[in-house]
């Protein structure tokens, strides 16, 4: 499947900039080098070919919440201001400047006077209102990212000039604000209905490459913009140099593996099992190691970015559930060597935060024996049966009484079946479940089908994974407002102490300060268990056509991100 890695490669291509910064205490902006500026001209032309794990379900920056489409956006829509991969200084793109009020409660944008829509007309602070405020309607599907803009007013000055106004700020407002990408009100406007709109899947973007084709279960296609106004930003020069984009759609990994044998993908990333076992494994004949070496090669690739975790949801509306005994037990259960070994075949660790473990985020207390959830059956069983389970009917089932009726131990696991890696854990979870006392269904879902149970809260669990951020705002998943609406707090988390710290860390600007709240935010969390944290991948597993070049022969940027507006993403 394609990961969404900003490796230098693109860059001698295309390249796509959207990582994290934050520009603390600026009043107005200054804009400062970017290692984007000193690219090498590269040769415009030809096609690069990527894939995607499945169709996209919109490509619409305000109702995007899953990878496949987020893998597609900052192609076609320009934020505000973007930012360097190697440094995380904001860069300029769609507004040229911005200044902060002394107080830190007003923004005011100046949008790039140049800015077009791909069919040639302005960008205009109509487009940027009639954004906001189809973001801000609570008709519309965008509950994950209205969550950074609860308490945000949006003044227009002129056709190039508006002002965000903040009740509180934040400690990323200005990153939220900035990474804002507009949409044209001449396309959406006379629709009835948003979240229904055909363009949302036929946009129209300002960014520098055009829509052209979407061949649902084949391919999406895109053209260079050759009139794309944004050629004349320094930092763009040298990018986006590509003729077509082609998105294959493969949701078969195996067969998204062949083809980048043939040389049909350009760059791509691998899972755990496909990099051991075939790429050092039944191919190292034909992969090569390094740049050049053979028609396609691969590599490990490090870099500062933090990582994303798979886990397990459990749906806490539930009554198996709603207890952080019985979900610690169900934690201690887990076989973690089994799936990291068996499953990730050693690329990845046992995961303890949401915040990237091994980030300064996290409590890295929680890792040390006697602190750090392992598999122990004796500790899980002694738990579940202070929470009131046994097998009282001696059918190998553990059973409770709830609400005056006895009720049995057993559940659906849900994953998606375009990833056979999730398949494997929830057969593992299923046998140590098993050996517990517990019945465990799993069930293989299509991606977007998955989705909408997903969104409308149609489980009892499920594996899935989040993208992860340099600067996370636990509020998206964590706080008990967010389920709402098709909120992220997709399992039904409320710990008002959580509430009450993630309010406190969002409004603390020394990030090394704020980190002290968030490992406390950690710390809960982990005790109470809403998920059972699996792993996360140690590095970044690429492949790369030769036919793709990288300036200097530097192939990966210090920091990279998983989204455009920088929001938490499902992994597909």
């Amino acid at each position: 499947m394609f990961v969404r890695m900003f490796l230098s490669a693109f860059v001698a291509v295309f390249a796509f900039a959207a990582s994290s910064a934050f520009a603390a205490g600026e009043i107005k902006y200054q804009r400062k080098p970017s290692t984007f500026d000193t690219l090498p001209a590269a040769k415009k032309g030809g096609t690069v070919y990527l894939s995607l794990g499945n169709n996209p379900k919109v490509m619409n920056p305000i109702i995007s919440a899953d990878a496949n489409s987020g893998a597609v956006e900052g192609y076609l829509w320009a934020t505000l201001f973007t930012e360097d991969d190697d440094t995380l200084q904001p860069l300029p793109y769609l507004a040229e400047s911005y200044e902060i009020s002394a107080d830190k409660m007003t923004y005011t944008f100046k949008l790039n006077k140049n800015a077009k829509w791909s069919d040639g007309t302005p960008v205009t602070t109509a487009d940027v209102q009639f954004t906001f405020d189809t973001m801000m309607n609570p008709k519309t599907d965008a509950a994950a990212i209205r969550t950074y803009w609860e308490g945000t007013s949006l003044a227009v000055v002129d056709t190039q000039t508006f002002k965000f106004t903040v009740k509180e700020p934040r400690f990323d407002t200005l990153r939220s604000l900035y990474l804002f990408s507009t949409i044209q009100k001449k396309q959406f406007e006379k629709d009835a209905d948003f979240n229904k709109s055909p363009g949302i899947l036929k946009p129209t973007g300002n960014g520098p490459f055009v829509f052209k084709a979407f061949d649902r279960d084949q391919q999406v296609v895109f053209e260079r913009n050759k009139n794309w106004w944004g050629t004349e930003l320094p930092h763009f020069k040298n990018r986006f140099n590509a003729d077509q984009l082609v998105f294959r759609i493969i949701p078969d990994p195996n067969l998204e593996y062949e083809r980048f044998l043939k040389g049909e993908i350009s760059v791509t990333g691998f899972n755990a099992e496909t990099f051991q076992m075939k790429i050092r494994g039944t191919d190292k004949a034909k992969v090569g190691t390094k740049a050049g070496e053979k028609t396609v090669w691969a590599a490990e690739v490090q870099n500062k970015a933090p990582r994303g975790y798979s886990y397990i949801g459990w749906n806490l509306r539930q009554p198996l559930f709603n207890s952080p005994k019985t979900r610690r037990a169900l934690s201690h259960i887990v076989d973690y060597k089994q799936i990291v070994d068996k499953v990730f075949y050693g690329l990845s660790f046992q995961s303890t935060s949401p915040f990237g473990s091994l980030t300064y985020n996290a409590d890295e207390g929680l890792r040390k024996p006697g602190t750090m959830i392992t598999t122990d059956r004796k500790a899980a069983m002694a738990l579940l049966k202070e929470d009131g389970w046994a097998d009282t009917d001696k059918d190998n089932i553990l059973d409770k009484m709830i609400d005056g009726k006895k009720v049995k131990f057993s559940f659906e696991l849900k994953f998606n079946s375009n990833n056979p890696l999730r398949g494997k854990i929830a057969q593992i979870v299923k046998e140590n479940f098993k050996a517990s006392g517990i019945e465990v269904n799993v069930r293989s879902m299509e991606w977007n089908a998955f989705l909408d149970d997903i969104d409308n809260r149609k489980f009892d669990a499920y594996i899935l994974g989040w993208t992860a951020t340099p600067y996370p705002n636990p509020r998206q998943i964590w706080h008990s407002s967010s389920q709402a609406d098709k909120g992220s707090n997709i399992v039904g988390y409320n710990n008002p102490k959580v509430d009450a710290l993630i309010d406190a860390a969002n409004k603390e600007f020394d990030l090394q300060k704020r980190a002290v709240t968030m490992k406390e935010i950690n710390r809960l969390i982990y005790a109470d268990q809403p998920y059972t944290f699996l792993v996360e991948p140690r590095s970044l597993l690429a492949g790369f056509n030769s036919s793709v070049k990288a300036p200097s022969g530097k192939w990966a940027w210090t920091y990279s991100v998983s989204a455009p507006d920088d929001s938490f993403q499902y992994v597909p």
